[in-house]
Parts: C-alpha cells; sequence; structure tokens
C-alpha cells in the first residue's frame, strides 16, 4: 500500500479534520492504489476518494464504470466502491468469462450506482454521518464547478482546500514508496549510461535521447523525460529535442526521469567527449562538492535552509557571476516535484506554491538535490541526486559517476 495511513491520521488531526478527499490523479492514487487511465489522460475528468477514519468503511472511491476492470485487475485496497456513469457492456455467462471479467462482475453487483461522480462523493459523505463535520477537499483536482455545487449540496459541511493537506501528508514515504523510487531511479540510470556508450564524433543529441527513451522501456520503466544537450546547447537548463551533432570535446549534460510504478526518478550529470577544460573542471567540482556537501548534511531534524546554504557555498567560494538558484532540490514521489523544496525562499509564494516545512526533515523523506550553473549561449552544468533520509542520515539511491570524463561514467 502507498497509502502512509498513520501519517494521514496525524496530519488529519493537527488540521483538525474528520475525512479527507482526494481528486487529483496524483492523490486518488496515492490513497487508493487505483490506476484511472481516464483520469490521467483528461484534465476535466472528476475522480475521487474518501479517507475517513474511525467510520466503517474508512475510505470509499468513486470511479467510472467505465473502468470497472482496472479496479480489480490492479492493486486497489478500498471495498467501498461507488460507480458512475453507467457503460454498458455485452451480457456473457460467467463460465465464459476469464478472472477478471468475474470479479468486475462481482463488483459492479456489490458496488453502489450513482450517476455522476460528484453524487458519489455526497452519498459517501451522508452515509458516514459527516454532513456536520469538517472536510478537507483536494482544489488541485475539482473544477470551481463542482467544489460550488459541492458546497451547495452540503450547506452545513465546513469545506476547506487540502491539497496542501495532502502534499504534507505525502512527504513521508512508505516502504513500498521507497523501493518503487529506487527502482525508477536505478532504471533511468542504467538507461542513461546504455545511451551514452552510443555517443561518438558525428551521433546526434536525438539518437541518445532516443536510446534513453528506449532503455527506460525494455527495463519495464515508463520514459518522462530527457533533457540532453551538447556544446552550447547545456546552457539551455529545458532544451528541447535536437538533431544538433555532438562534436568532439563537447560538453554533454542531461537531466533525466522515468516513472516505475507511477513514483518518478530525476538526476542530472555532464561529460566532455574529451578533455575538460580548466574552467570546465572547476565549475563542475564545485557542483559535485555543493551536492555531497548537502546531502551530508540531511537527517532527521535538519532545516532546508542549512541544506540550501552547503549546496551553493562552494559555487559561491569560486566567485561564480551571478550564482544563483531558487533552490537546490525538492521532494519527489507519485510527483516529480513534491514538498519540501530546499530553499531559503517561502515556496509558497513562489512559482512553486508549495507548503513550507517547519521542524526539519523527517525520516522518510525523499529528495531530488540539484546543484547547477548556467552561462547564457556557452555552457552549462547540472548535478542531481534523489536520497532518502533515514533515521541517521540518507540513502543515495543514484550513484552514477560524477566524473566529467565520459569513459569514467559509461564504465
Amino acid at each position: 500500500m502507498l497509502f502512509n495511513r498513520q501519517r494521514a491520521e496525524a496530519v488529519m488531526a493537527r488540521h483538525g479534520l474528520d475525512a479527507l478527499v482526494a481528486a487529483s490523479p496524483d492523490n486518488v492514487l496515492y490513497a487508493t492504489d487505483y490506476e484511472c487511465v481516464t483520469h490521467w489522460l483528461n484534465k476535466g475528468f472528476q475522480l475521487y476518494s474518501l479517507f475517513s477514519p474511525g467510520h466503517d468503511p474508512v475510505t470509499s472511491l468513486i470511479a467510472p464504470s467505465l473502468e470497472l476492470d482496472a479496479i480489480v485487475d490492479g492493486d486497489v485496497w478500498v471495498d467501498d466502491i461507488y460507480l458512475f456513469s453507467p457503460f454498458a457492456r455485452g451480457p456473457a455467462q460467467l463460465d465464459a468469462m476469464d478472472e477478471t471479467g468475474r470479479a468486475a462482475k462481482a463488483l459492479a453487483e456489490r458496488a453502489h450506482h450513482v450517476a455522476r461522480a460528484q453524487d458519489g462523493l455526497v452519498a459517501a459523505i451522508e452515509s458516514r454521518g459527516l454532513t456536520g463535520s469538517r472536510i478537507g477537499v483536494d482544489e488541485s483536482g475539482i473544477s470551481p464547478l463542482f467544489w460550488w455545487e459541492l458546497q451547495q449540496r452540503l450547506p452545513n459541511v465546513d469545506i476547506v482546500y487540502a491539497n496542501a493537506i495532502w502534499w504534507e501528508v505525502r512527504m513521508v514515504k512508505t516502504p513500498d514508496e521507497i523501493e518503487r523510487l529506487a527502482r525508477a531511479s536505478a532504471i533511468t540510470e542504467a538507461s542513461i549510461r546504455e545511451a551514452f556508450r552510443l555517443i561518438e564524433p558525428g551521433s546526434t543529441e536525438r539518437q541518445i535521447v532516443d536510446a534513453y527513451h528506449s532503455g527506460v522501456t525494455a527495463r519495464g520503466g515508463r520514459s518522462t523525460f530527457c533533457i540532453l544537450g551538447s556544446g552550447s546547447r547545456t546552457a539551455q537548463p529545458h532544451a528541447l529535442a535536437s538533431d544538433k551533432v555532438i562534436e568532439a570535446g563537447d560538453l554533454i549534460r542531461y537531466d533525466i526521469g522515468c516513472t516505475y510504478g507511477y513514483y518518478h526518478a530525476d538526476n542530472a550529470r555532464a561529460v566532455v567527449l574529451g578533455t575538460p577544460s580548466g574552467e570546465q573542471s572547476r565549475i563542475w567540482d564545485a557542483m559535485v562538492q555543493g551536492l555531497n556537501d548537502a546531502v551530508g548534511l540531511m537527517r532527521p531534524g535538519a532545516d532546508v535552509r542549512d541544506v540550501y546554504r552547503a549546496a551553493m557555498a562552494p559555487g559561491q567560494e569560486l566567485g561564480l557571476e551571478n550564482f544563483e538558484r531558487f533552490h537546490c532540490g525538492h521532494g519527489i514521489g507519485v510527483s516529480v516535484y513534491d514538498p519540501p523544496v530546499i530553499t531559503l525562499a517561502d515556496p509558497e509564494a513562489s512559482a512553486f506554491l508549495m507548503p513550507a516545512v517547519d521542524g526539519g526533515l523527517e525520516a522518510g523523506m525523499s529528495f531530488s538535490i540539484e546543484v547547477g550553473y548556467y552561462i547564457q549561449g556557452v555552457m552549462g552544468f547540472l548535478c542531481e541526486d534523489t536520497v532518502v533520509v533515514t533515521e541517521d542520515g540518507v540513502r543515495r539511491l543514484t550513484g552514477n559517476s560524477k566524473s566529467l570524463d565520459i569513459d569514467a561514467f559509461i564504465a
């Protein structure tokens, strides 16, 4: 189970909540282990789960009849199901059905049937006697119209915004989540090493990117991004895919990700196809040192601001001009960017719109720690590792070489 129920109950108690509603694809997946293809593909699609400690059932899933089979064929642990938007299927005798078909038929017979997703959510709330309670609703996955309608249908419920509360719950990972993160990181690193074996003068960036994506798929992952640039294109933090030819002496920088079981990887390195210049080595060494120093401070109770300062110190001591970064890392899990953010600033008032962390790091938090520097139109560097905070330090989930020498990196 992905859902950290013990933490969820503690967080809800702090916020005075009787129930917690998930509505975004990330949060519903996290809360129920339910993978709904339509929910990921259709940004306006409404789908919910309801978690209410102290009630029986403790959790309800409100899902479309179209994807009835995915509920029984997947890892969903929730028994109380509301099916909305009827989807007709042709009749068949039980002995003609496969195992999934029989299980889906049984679920359809015992599930609650409603017209729309919101009808199911309201019914689940009412069935628990929560019509006068305080409920956190994940606003990131609910349309303004549906939010208004929910308020009209449940006038005595104190409905509060809860996306930040879900983020707070998700900050600390379960062992299942950490295993998925570790597997995703391993897939990315093996795939990029394999792809980099193809690099030689005359190969193109797109060939390397395509090889990376193929490697991820072959290893059981789902490729999400491969940002790769060579030469002056390394100065573009999020360089678009290109047919640029890689030349001898080029700096090559990657920033890659994939998912395994919907959990993300995000890591980065740089290498040189030839002998690094003195300037390249000095800058890269500062990035590597900053990352390692930052990771060395991470443990329960550590302040994200101290981690940020440690990450930035070597580049600042080197005297790099305009060496400024909003953050030097971010949480990672079922989303690429999760809180906490490693920053001196207030993440709630930034482009991230994420909650700040009071009280320091906690065991089970997972991060992508990154330090980078970009010289406009000339060259750029990014060094990034993924780690999990343990009871006495950190566990690194990434281990690719941090050498600028491409042969050492591949080996």
